[in-house]
């Protein structure tokens, strides 16, 4: 066990000069706990947003798509699988626990009309725009 932690050193620090190297110098590391953010591909037609984020290893069950007033969000939760059995953990790169993720599409955007399929790890939404845009009233906000 002892020789695999100067290994996963070595990698956290090839990642990081990675990183540094592309200009990705705030980008997680490899040991970065606290990033669970799923990669989305977001494309535009003249009819529709299509919205594809990479959700391996989760079940359609604990995914919630939901759209409100042009903000789309992607909520989930993955948990560990992690049994304790007397095992020690050498390295754990695998990400657990909830994530939201909102995208701002605006309020051309058909509500009601949202499809979303979840196959082989992949969240794939086509949110349909509205025919005619919807033009936001202006709305006076009293200072109290």
């Amino acid at each position: 066990m002892s020789a695999l932690r100067p290994f996963s050193n070595q990698v956290d620090s090839f990642q990081q000069l990675v990183d540094s190297f592309f200009g990705r110098g705030n980008m997680p590391s490899l040991s970065d706990s606290g990033f669970n953010m799923p990669a989305t591909d977001i494309s535009e037609s003249e009819a529709a947003y299509n919205i594809s984020a990479e959700l391996p290893g989760m079940k359609k069950e604990d995914i919630k798509v939901s759209l409100h007033d042009g903000v789309l969000s992607i909520e989930a939760e993955s948990k560990s699988e992690h049994e304790e059995k007397g095992d020690k953990q050498i390295r754990t790169e695998r990400r657990y626990g909830k994530f939201v993720r909102r995208f701002t599409l605006g309020a051309n955007v058909n509500e009601q009309a949202v499809e979303a399929k979840f196959e082989d790890g992949v969240l794939k939404l086509v949110v349909p725009k509205l025919k005619e845009p919807v033009t936001p009233k202006p709305k006076a906000i009293p200072i109290g």
